[in-house]
């Protein structure tokens, strides 16, 4: 899946805060509420909640776990039934703390609401699972070497439902999926069969580091492609020219990234329909 570390650390220090006593007027700064909510199609619904980091405070894996947020009440609802989730610790994410749900799955073209309650505020939004859509085809090509391909995605585009695409692959070496960068056709433009070239970033913790953006001959891959809504694309958008200008928070002062959770939160809280496919690169 994409780096949570990397997530997290960029709504952390877009934004100012205090201390972890949700004092939201104090001192001058603002304490929100960063949230981190994915609910896709067939899953549960699974949330991450942190405070922000003061600019007095280095932004360090420490500081972090200081800010997690481990007492809230989160709820999910959607419509007929609503949740009360739990919550545990969670190795496979960063912060490793997860509220998550066991009652209420995901299901494409649906809305989900969420609420979470702490320290005498609330913070609420709400997400539409995309329309289920097909992976037509893949397509793993050679590269300039013997022992490597590119792989690439075809999906059928419906220009009207206003949906991009998020891609993950996972290598039967490595143990997590991997996000090719990019979000495809975020500005709506494609439309009928559209051919995705994938291109992961694997770090130096994973078992395929030294084959880069391609795909070893012999490799069994699971693919995971995530149909997302304007909303969340707007939101990936605005957090990859954040990394770009590498967290000139002056800039995105002025021009926020576009959450979607209520005051006095921030973050983003999204529904994704999901296709996935096993492959065996020949």
């Amino acid at each position: 899946m994409r780096n949570p570390y990397i997530l997290l650390i960029g709504m952390l220090i877009l934004l100012v805060g205090c201390y972890p006593d949700i004092d939201y007027t104090s001192r001058g700064y603002t304490e929100k509420i960063i949230v981190e909510g994915i609910i896709e199609s067939g899953k549960y619904p699974k949330i991450y909640l942190s405070l922000n980091v003061p600019l007095s405070e280095s932004v360090d894996s420490t500081t972090i776990r200081d800010k997690v947020i481990r007492d809230a009440k989160v709820t999910v609802s959607d419509g007929n039934v609503k949740e009360i989730l739990t919550s545990k610790w969670d190795v496979e994410h960063f912060p490793p703390y997860v509220y998550f749900g066991t009652e209420i799955k995901g299901q494409t073209g649906k809305t989900y609401h969420l609420k979470v309650e702490k320290g005498g505020y609330s913070v609420e939004s709400q997400t539409t699972i995309p329309l289920d859509f097909q992976i037509d085809s893949v397509y793993i090509e050679p590269t300039s070497i013997d022992s490597l391909r590119t792989l690439s995605v075809a999906i059928k585009v419906n220009k009207d439902r206003k949906n991009a695409y998020r891609i993950y692959t996972k290598k039967s070496k490595d143990k997590r999926y991997i996000e090719t960068p990019i979000v495809f056709n975020s500005d709506f433009s494609l439309d009928g069969l559209q051919k995705f070239t994938l291109s992961p970033l694997p770090n130096k913790n994973d078992s395929s580091f030294t084959e880069g953006k391609y795909f070893a001959i012999g490799d069994v891959v699971d693919i995971k492609v995530m149909a997302i809504d304007s909303t969340t694309t707007q939101f990936f958008k605005d957090l990859t020219m954040f990394s770009v200008i590498a967290g000139n928070i002056s800039i995105n002062e002025i021009k926020p990234l576009s959450s979607n959770i209520a005051e006095p939160g921030f973050g983003i809280w999204y529904g994704c329909a999901v296709q996935t496919k096993k492959i065996i690169i020949r």
